[in-house]
């Protein structure tokens, strides 16, 4: 059972486990996977039973009855329920600075566990930083962690799921245009700046293996984008930004020459969704246009001129390769000729050597007489 006010599950729970899980956030400046964006590696945060604007803690316990509280009071070694009282003098006060201490992966709890169920109630009334459900995680900028139940987990993957399936079937209707799988980048590090800047004149397979690693990675991310209404605005913005004609400073935008466009991210899209405006609107498209086709342009030129390098430099290598041919196949030639002239003086010795043999045969049987 769910409070309606707090939202926070009623009732004395001492079975099952919660998640406490980081609330990731992709900022301007960094990932949402980034050390830093977060919390940092070794970094802890704690927190303590809030209090009210009277100064009175707040009761982490108020859901539970008197039999629950003076079970639990038992299970921690009290003599009664009234140990656990939030009005106690703090000197004897069990909740005064009783932290929990958190780090950048969460913690798991085991309600069964006594210390993992207090951990919980504190931390379950820490509604400032504390999300009560996995769906209301982004209700509130301030919040860090969220309580996931164990058996919410399914539920979340399959959320996950669909909103998986969902893209993908979203990526076929675009996964052949240039123009929209750039777009919908450009719009993406807008206000993801991992690191990455889109090449000019990008390949589609390149386009493709970008936009499906941030589906797999962050598919409700690339839902909200290609489903906003104000997709063409946003990458209006993001390109103008590559070339100067619109000016960033920190969360401040301008368009180059016009101070009346000064705003915020939100405000400048206003500012370019007004009719008013549209002939800026159109000014910027056109200066895109026409950089973008310079840069084809200078793609094909360059491309048409690494052809020639490579065409000049094969037929250097062809002419290289015939001349080495030319230069083996005389090497042959030469080889065979000598042979040749070796077999011939090889037979010439061997007849000039055969009368000699005879004489001298002849020669000894005359001394034997």
């Amino acid at each position: 059972m769910v409070d309606a006010l707090t939202r926070r599950r009623r009732g004395y729970l001492r079975s099952g486990k919660v998640k406490v899980l980081p609330v990731k956030r992709s900022s301007d400046w960094l990932p949402e996977n980034a050390d830093s964006a977060f919390m940092n590696t070794g970094a802890k945060i704690e927190y303590v039973v809030p209090r009210l604007r009277s100064g009175q803690l707040v009761d982490p316990l108020a859901d539970l009855t008197e039999d629950n509280k003076s079970h639990l009071a038992k299970q921690l070694g009290m003599k009664d329920s009234s140990d656990l009282n939030v009005n106690k003098r703090e000197k004897e006060n069990f909740w005064i600075n009783k932290p929990v201490l958190l780090d950048k992966n969460g913690r798991h709890l085991d309600l069964s566990v006594t210390s993992d169920f207090i951990d919980y109630k504190i931390l379950e009334v820490n509604m400032e930083y504390i999300a009560p459900t996995w769906e209301e995680r982004y209700n509130k900028g301030t919040y860090k962690f969220v309580l996931v139940f164990e058996e919410e987990e399914e539920k979340i993957k399959n959320l996950k799921l669909d909103s998986k399936k969902e893209a993908y079937m979203l990526f076929g209707k675009i996964d052949g245009s240039v123009r929209k799988l750039s777009d919908f980048l450009w719009i993406y590090y807008l206000t993801n700046k991992d690191g990455k800047r889109l090449p000019n004149n990008p390949s589609l397979e390149y386009l493709r293996g970008e936009v499906g690693r941030i589906i797999e990675e962050k598919p409700g991310e690339f839902l909200s984008i290609v489903t906003d209404n104000l997709f063409d605005t946003k990458a209006l913005i993001q390109k103008s930004i590559n070339l100067g004609l619109i000016q960033r400073d920190g969360s401040t935008f301008k368009v180059f020459g016009e101070e009346s466009s000064k705003n915020t991210l939100d405000g400048l899209i206003n500012w370019l969704s007004d009719e008013r405006n549209n002939n800026i609107r159109i000014s910027l498209l056109g200066r895109i246009d026409e950089s973008e086709n310079t840069i084809k342009q200078q793609t094909v030129s360059v491309g048409e001129a690494k052809k020639q390098i490579s065409d000049d430099e094969n037929k250097e290598l062809r002419e290289q390769l015939k001349k080495i041919e030319e230069q083996t196949k005389a090497a042959i030639e030469l080889n065979n000729k000598l042979r040749e002239e070796n077999e011939s003086l090889r037979q010439i010795l061997s007849s000039n050597q055969s009368p000699v043999k005879e004489r001298k045969t002849r020669q000894k049987k005359v001394d034997d007489k």
